[in-house]
């Protein structure tokens, strides 16, 4: 049976993708530009009666803003939406990046406006033109995720991708809120009274001010990640914004453990006042907490994802922790360098070395854990393409590093031979890049012999994929049974998996070779696949956009 038509329009020539980035570049600047005069109008009726001066040049420019973007805007969007009843507009790329363009724009600026006028207003300030900008790209946001739910205006191309970059923003203002409320109580209970009558304003205001923003933040971030599901969102870039979320959080929590040792080893060995050494732990302490619980439940996610993705996550892990271990290692050599120069305090090299040690001690035990040197390395981790790279990323960075800070050394070595000064300012001028060096050789050597190492128990394991890609033709790409089929196909071969969706309505029907020709000359579609074996009749499959 031979395959029917399928409505599917033609081809995009240049020019009509050209058409399209102008008109829906226009589009986005016409909404702000309307978004803006708006705003100046309602903070105009909102501060009416207290204004002492009136702003007549301002008043000018909202009434322009809003005379001619409105009108334009409604009209170009009139224009635009009309061409939006044919399914190929809407499978555009350019419509679907204007959409995710405009939900992340009027989300961040209005949750912004919102979240400073009531912060504003808990610190005894009203803030009219916040409170307007943020109504208004409230009402610009609503609007746009309807148009992104709406059947009949709805982008059928990266669907998932303007409520995941929500959710990671949603995420971010939500910690920082957590942050800043956990720091202002710490702060209280941790800083005497004079600091406590020295401040600015009262904690309790901070607290209350920092739980708006999380208020604010997780609010945003449940209504995408578990209403919306971005949770279980397949696909590869909702993979890789996860392992990002992991990394970020355990960079962050690590760097804030190290700053909690730092603080507690100088209260031990450090003769500074308390007040100056207590100064940074209330905010160190807020984030390791925030940042272990956002942690742990990303990595509970990303533990139900495939073992590409777990494995990507471990590596990122290590990777900071391991920078993070080297630094501190670098620094402790630094310090000790220091304390070879007799024109120096026996305060800066002590503060040095314990800044070198906390960071050594917290990182070395998160790459530790997140690497596992003491575990046997198999011929199945040796031919993972992800730990390859990683090895390869590290000591090739480390390379790098290490000629740059023996560029450094040399440079000052014979600045110093040529300047004939005292040997004290030799170890000045060198103890810091050649704390770096030490670190960076240690890095390099020790992965550069994993590498090797790897590399003569599965010597094939660059050629593991005797496939390079697979193209997967489905009818429903959304379908998770093709995610899973995608992602055993990609397990067991090794090799990069490509989705391309059938036409709505095609089917595969074997057709006689004098008939090919002929069914393609009836055939309007952006793409269309002709399979053709030596034993089988050739198959036409017309492709989706």
């Amino acid at each position: 049976m031979a395959a029917p038509a399928i409505p599917v329009p033609p081809p995009r020539s240049a020019q009509a993708i050209v058409r399209r980035i102008i008109l829906y570049a226009l589009l986005f600047a016409l909404v702000c530009v309307a978004a803006a005069g708006l705003s100046g109008l309602a903070d105009r009726a909102l501060s009416a009666g207290a204004v002492l001066v009136d702003d007549d040049a301002g008043l000018a420019r909202s009434l322009a803003f809003t005379v001619i973007g409105v009108p334009l805007g409604a009209g170009l969007w009139w224009f635009l939406r009309r061409r939006l009843a044919d399914p190929g507009e809407r499978a555009s790329l350019v419509w679907a990046l204007y959409v995710t363009a405009m939900i992340v724009t009027s989300l961040i600026v209005a949750s912004i406006s919102l979240g400073l006028a009531a912060t504003a207003g808990l610190d005894g300030h009203w803030r009219p033109g916040q409170l307007a900008s943020g109504v208004v790209w409230a009402g610009i946001w609503l609007w746009h995720v309807r148009l992104r739910s709406w059947s009949a205006t709805a982008p059928t191309r990266l669907v998932g991708l303007p409520l995941e970059l929500s959710s990671v923003y949603a995420l971010a203002i939500a910690s920082f809120g957590a942050v800043s409320a956990l720091s202002a109580l710490l702060s209280e209970a941790l800083v005497d009274a004079s600091h406590v009558l020295a401040a600015s304003r009262p904690w309790p205001i901070a607290v209350l001010q920092g739980f708006v923003w999380l208020l604010l933040g997780t609010t945003l971030w449940w209504w995408h990640w578990f209403y919306h599901r971005v949770r279980s969102t397949p696909g590869v870039f909702a993979d890789v914004l996860l392992v990002a979320i992991v990394g970020i959080s355990a960079g962050a929590g690590l760097f804030a453990l190290g700053t909690t040792l730092y603080v507690g080893l100088r209260l031990i060995f450090d003769t500074a006042p308390s007040n100056e050494v207590l100064a940074p732990l209330d905010v160190a302490v807020a984030t390791a907490l925030v940042a272990a619980a956002v942690w742990v439940h990303h990595s509970a996610v990303l533990a139900q994802r495939e073992h590409t993705a777990r494995l990507a996550g471990r590596l990122v892990i290590s990777a900071i922790a391991l920078v993070g271990a080297a630094s501190g290692f670098g620094v402790v050599i630094n310090a000790l360098l220091a304390a070879l120069a007799p024109t120096l305090s026996a305060h800066v090299p002590r503060t040095l070395l314990l800044g070198g040690i906390s960071a050594l001690a917290v990182g070395a035990v998160a790459w530790w854990v997140a690497w596992r040197p003491t575990r046997t390395t198999t011929t199945a981790d040796a031919a993972e393409p992800a730990r390859r790279v990683y090895l390869v990323a590290v000591f090739g960075a480390s390379a790098i590093v290490g000629l740059i800070t023996l560029l450094i050394i040399g440079y000052r070595l014979f600045d110093f031979l040529l300047d004939d000064a005292r040997p004290a300012a030799l170890i000045e001028q060198i103890r810091a890049p050649l704390g770096l060096l030490s670190a960076t050789a240690v890095v390099f050597g020790y992965h550069f012999a994993i590498w090797r190492h790897d590399r003569r128990i599965a010597p094939s394991a660059a050629r593991r994929a005797s496939i390079g890609r697979v193209i997967l033709v489905t009818a429903d790409a959304d379908d998770p049974r093709t995610a899973q089929l995608s992602a055993q196909i990609a397990e067991s071969t090794g090799a990069a998996v490509t989705v391309w969706r059938a036409a709505e309505g095609a089917t595969l029907a074997p057709l006689a070779p004098a008939d090919v020709a002929g069914e393609l000359a009836s055939i309007q579609a952006p793409r269309v696949l002709v399979v053709s074996l030596p034993d089988s009749a050739p198959m036409i499959v017309p492709l989706a956009d």
